[in-house]
């Protein structure tokens, strides 16, 4: 497991593409919506001097979560099934369930590299404040994560190539950001779409985490909702996953 890990990460940082999409775009996203959206940095009217890049935060953390899940993993899947990697490891020591594992530890590391990049560049670029309740968000993004690689492991268990994987994820990808709430991020959403995105897992996750950043309400429901996500997807991939 640890030479399959290594290779995994190896193969990973050989891909500009990959390294981008799970590092830097969260990042650069923060930086466009900072820097060059007029009134991001200006405190909002009745926000209690919160400002619209605060409400960004948290959807830029989805946005990292969402590429590596949806688009990275699956993509990896897809050309390893595609190339009779998986086939060829099946009748070895080694397994296809080994590969697996260390997709998931090495699209993990990268998330957790991608959120630290974007919290430190929003820390020192326009002065971030820090979690009111650290571990409560913590435990947020690890369900949110857990979530949306179930539901990244459901493209990759169909997906004949890397370029099906990327194409359906990258469809995936547009519907979850929206929901997360890319173009209306936090209580600027209107009311209609924020209930309707508070039943999707990116969605659950960004409002949750929201909450918790800046100290409002919190629902217990949001991580029923994230569990209603992940164990069908979870269980549905490993009922269709095909080797070959």
């Amino acid at each position: 497991l640890r030479a399959m890990t290594r290779v995994e990460a190896l193969l990973f940082l050989r891909n500009p593409t990959a390294v981008f999409m799970a590092l830097l775009l969260p990042t650069l996203l923060l930086a466009l919506q900072a820097f060059v959206i007029p009134g991001t940095l200006a405190p909002l009217p009745g926000g209690g001097g919160l400002r619209a890049i605060d409400y960004f935060v948290p959807v830029a953390i989805a946005v990292a979560v969402t590429s590596v899940s949806i688009t990275n993993y699956p993509s990896a899947i897809g050309a390893y099934r595609e190339t009779g990697v998986l086939r060829r490891l099946g009748v070895t020591p080694v397994g296809p369930h080994r590969v697996l594992l260390a997709n998931w530890m090495v699209s993990v590391v990268a998330l957790a590299i991608a959120i630290l990049i974007a919290l430190m560049f929003a820390r020192i670029g326009f002065h971030l404040t820090l979690p009111a309740r650290p571990g409560l968000a913590l435990a947020i993004v690890a369900g949110g994560v857990i979530a949306m690689m179930a539901l990244g492991s459901l493209i990759a268990a169909v997906a004949s190539s890397a370029q099906i994987a990327y194409g359906i994820g990258l469809l995936v990808f547009m519907g979850c950001i929206f929901t997360a709430g890319m173009w209306t991020p936090g209580p600027l959403m209107p009311d209609e779409l924020r209930m309707v995105s508070s039943v999707t897992p990116l969605g659950a996750m960004t409002q949750a985490l929201t909450a918790a950043w800046y100290g409002g309400e919190l629902s217990p429901l949001t991580f029923v909702v994230m569990l209603a996500w992940a164990v069908p997807a979870a269980l549905l991939a490993l009922r269709v996953f095909r080797w070959a």
